[in-house]
């Protein structure tokens, strides 16, 4: 049985050569390993975070309404343009892609940022997917959204509440980014009435994946981390297939995918009700 697996460990890496040389449009590397490492990312994201001001959002009514999608992909952008005008809707407050916009090709990313062009008048919040580092994607990343590591305030009439966005595109926070974390939930989350996490890499696994998941011992020390700071909740994309899960009072929010055509597309309505909050997945029908 031991020989067989080694066969077929073989088998895997020959066709991963083999495809990687004869094809462009697809980065078999980044399946394994980033150009920019996680510490370099966070260093690189820092450093724009201290020249631009967070953004806060300020909302005249005891409610708001925002919306979520991950993992579009670009290629056709039916179902991100549909999500981006639901996002125009008055009620709507703001919106937050949690990675995995594009391929990691510049084209790409160029396609996906003419699009949200769409929202200038209406705050939108990304941070980056394994999928967006491929070909080097860090570099286009850095050049149209400046940073995947970074906080953001929303200020209704009933209360204050805490955002972090957080970069798992190659699935492990890094230590800087870790501690920088920990320092910002254990010192600031008491100033807000909710927390709200998001990021790409989901920590609980809704299928079996051969790329990009979260280093056990990092999972375990963010478990704690969000438990015992009173994290509300942790909204994920990555695996494609929608998810809820709880652990001690947090809860934790995998989205399908808004791919063109995928069979369980949706994005993701959280309305937060004088500090009350609440969900629901929209299928693109």
């Amino acid at each position: 049985m031991g020989y067989l697996k080694r066969i077929g460990h073989i088998i895997f890496w020959a066709a991963v050569i083999i495809l990687q040389s004869c094809s462009d449009e697809v980065d078999y590397s980044g399946f394994f390993y980033s150009e920019a490492s996680s510490n370099e990312r966070f260093e690189q994201s820092v450093k724009w975070n201290e020249s631009h001001p967070a953004r806060d959002i300020i909302v005249n009514s005891d409610s708001y309404t925002f919306l979520v999608a991950g993992d579009s992909h670009c290629g056709h952008a039916d179902y991100l343009d549909f999500f981006i005008e639901k996002t125009t809707a008055p009620e709507i407050s703001f919106s937050i892609l949690v990675g995995d916009m594009t391929s990691g090709q510049s084209y790409d990313y160029d396609t996906v940022y003419t699009h949200l062009a769409r929202l200038d008048t209406k705050p939108y919040f990304p941070t980056v997917g394994n999928h967006d580092l491929f070909f080097d994607g860090w570099q286009s990343y850095m050049n149209y959204f400046g940073t995947s590591t970074y906080t953001f305030t929303v200020i209704s009439l009933s209360g204050k509440d805490l955002f972090i966005c957080i970069d798992t595109g190659t699935a492990t926070l890094g230590s800087k980014q870790m501690n920088w974390l920990k320092e910002t939930i254990r010192n600031t989350r008491g100033n807000y009435r909710n927390c709200i996490v998001f990021t790409h890499v989901n920590f609980f696994r809704t299928h079996r994946v051969t790329s990009t998941v979260p280093l056990i011992e990092e999972l375990y020390a963010l478990l704690d981390l969000f438990a015992d700071n009173n994290v509300d909740m942790v909204i994920m994309g990555h695996d494609h297939r929608r998810s809820v899960e709880n652990f001690d009072a947090t809860q934790y929010i995998t989205l399908d995918a808004l791919i063109d055509d995928f069979e369980y597309a949706s994005y993701l309505r959280v309305t937060n009700r004088e500090g009350t909050l609440s969900y629901q997945f929209i299928n693109m029908d």
